[in-house]
């Protein structure tokens, strides 16, 4: 059981997600207008680097090596049809398999195919990367921990 729930049109989601850089990329996945780490809901009782090896298997069948927690962030944001309240844990990953597959790969999440595509980290501001937050973590010199909260 993901831990998700909605009441009315607000929606709670704990997600924990990969930084996977290979050869100074990352791995970015589409949607809809934008682009974010993959990874996905952790589950009740699941921790969450289990939940993102899990995850990342469930949608690119493959393993992924993670090396260190990143960042911790607590964020509301906005659609048009609901507010959103999400935790999410975000860990640098590696996975050469991955890498080997191509500059863009066709995934799957929730039986439906999901584009992936590896973008050079100098080139990060160029796209649309959500969170935002992110750009200023992947664009730093320092691999520390962080926790940050954000309010879009």
């Amino acid at each position: 059981m993901d831990i998700t729930f909605t009441k009315d049109n607000k929606r709670f989601k704990y997600r924990a997600s990969a930084l996977i850089i290979e050869n100074n990329h990352i791995l970015l996945q589409n949607i809809k207008d934008y682009w974010a780490p993959p990874g996905g809901k952790v589950q009740m009782l699941e921790d969450s680097r289990i939940a993102l090896k899990r995850e990342i298997f469930e949608e690119l069948s493959t393993d992924i090596a993670i090396e260190q927690s990143a960042i911790f962030i607590e964020q509301t944001y906005h659609s048009q049809e609901k507010s959103f309240h999400e935790l999410g844990v975000y860990y640098f990953c590696h996975s050469k398999s991955l890498w080997d597959r191509g500059t863009s790969i066709i995934g799957c999440e929730n039986g439906e195919d999901m584009e992936y595509r590896w973008f050079p980290i100098i080139e990060i501001e160029k796209i649309n990367l959500q969170p935002a937050v992110l750009k200023d973590k992947l664009l730093g010199e320092h691999k520390i921990f962080e926790h940050i909260i954000n309010h879009e």
